[in-house]
């Protein structure tokens, strides 16, 4: 994995802690655990580039 994708991958991984937590915080539970399969989507296809 390169580094700007890496990078994209730490930012990405940050909002959705974020936002899960403010989302919990407002009793928004689907709403909050609707961000982690968007997560191993991108990470999936971040890995999908990379040679084995």
């Amino acid at each position: 994995m390169n580094r700007p994708i890496a990078i994209l991958l730490i930012v990405l991984i940050s909002a959705a802690l974020l936002f899960s937590t403010f989302a919990l915080s407002q009793g928004k539970f689907v709403e909050a655990l609707f961000v982690y399969p968007l997560l191993i989507i991108a990470y999936v296809f971040a890995r999908h580039g990379k040679k084995s």
